[in-house]
């Protein structure tokens, strides 16, 4: 660096601290942003102060709080809620930059912006409450209408948005994002029912049930990870292994869509079971109840054996103990959403259970 270029440096480093400082000048409890020419000042929050999130649109609404230490949905019976999607929501809502503030706002632009949600003849917003554990309310926010950029000439309108028009405190704001994880229904924030590391299966084994009674249907099983499976039932049969793969790679998405309610004196029967072992100790029991015509209901048991994880080639002692640790803080988080409890799932995933994976 020579020396007619250092003034022009410490300049900058002088603006930038200058600026950084900027940002957090203010009421200790305001949150404030400069962003095109504009100051604004949002409610600040820590995330560990939250212990009730409500979000609601017309008369759809949810309701999810933290009860010793558990966030729990109260719209689905106090059933546990989804805390990925919980951190996710608190982190997009502490982390709002508005770009834009709209001045002179007259009732009539409210309306438009869907900024509104007290008249039942208007499309509303939807409405986002935060609250602490005295139950005293930490942040409100009303997200409106989508904002789309004008296209260029002689281009198509844009088919998403590229931000949101919200009312915090009053005042309303343009933000750059569009909020899509923010939304009424219950069910969204139901943690849905998948299978982890199903890569690392030795044994599946499915059975029909008719009365009580279980059948085998298929089983296969193969001596390690790196093994393709054979076909132990119906015998004298080859495993079609890429059957299996789509099977494994199904249930290791999410295939459930809610909890499941009994309506009215309704019964459920279970009709099949699907059992896998895997390498890494863990266990996987899949029940599927007959439902009606739109869903079968689902339950999920998980075991974890540390006796039964297989070492990895050259693992060492201490090492093996500590990915044993890390596998049952993973049962612990899976078995805490799966335990006791009953979901809604596709019909689809019954007609691929009874398909034997046999190659023709």
């Amino acid at each position: 660096m020579n020396k007619k270029s250092l003034p022009a440096v410490l300049a900058l480093v002088l603006l930038t601290a200058f600026t950084v400082l900027s940002l957090y000048r203010g009421a200790p409890m305001q949150r404030r942003y400069s962003a095109r020419g504009i100051k604004v000042s949002l409610p600040v929050y820590k995330a560990e102060q939250v212990a009730k999130i409500v979000i609601r649109w017309r008369n759809i609404h949810t309701t999810m709080k933290l009860k010793n230490g558990r966030w729990i949905l109260e719209e689905r019976g106090n059933r546990p809620a989804s805390v990925p999607r919980i951190s996710a929501l608190l982190n997009s809502l502490g982390s709002l930059a508005p770009v834009k503030e709209l001045q002179n706002v007259s009732p009539e632009i409210l309306r438009e912006l869907r900024l509104v949600d007290s008249d039942p003849k208007l499309v509303p917003g939807v409405r986002v409450i935060l609250y602490d554990h005295a139950d005293r309310e930490l942040f409100n926010m009303l997200l409106g209408k989508g904002h789309f950029v004008h296209p260029e000439p002689g281009m198509p309108p844009a088919a998403d948005a590229e931000g949101r028009y919200v009312l915090i405190g009053g005042k309303v704001y343009l933000i750059p994002v569009v909020f899509e994880n923010c939304h009424p229904l219950p069910a969204v924030w139901v943690e849905p029912l998948r299978m982890h590391e199903l890569r690392r299966s030795l044994r599946m084994t499915v059975q029909r049930f008719e009365k009580g009674r279980g059948r085998a249907v298929w089983s296969v099983y193969r001596k390690s990870t790196a093994h393709p499976f054979t076909l132990a039932y119906p015998a004298g049969k080859t495993a079609e292994n890429q059957l299996l793969s789509g099977l494994a790679d199904h249930l290791s998405k999410p295939f459930t869509l809610d909890y499941f309610t009994p309506e009215k004196q309704q019964k459920v029967e279970l009709k099949q079971r699907l059992v896998i072992h895997c390498a890494d100790g863990f266990v996987y029991l899949l029940d599927l109840y007959e439902g009606n015509d739109q869903y079968d209901v689902a339950s999920l048991q998980i075991r974890y054996d540390p006796e039964k994880v297989l070492r990895f080639p050259g693992e060492t002692d201490s090492q093996h103990q500590k990915r044993c640790a890390e596998l049952n803080k993973r049962f612990v988080q899976e078995k805490n959403y799966s335990s006791g409890h009953f979901f809604k799932t596709g019909k689809g995933l019954s007609r691929m259970l009874d398909i034997i994976p046999e190659k023709n």
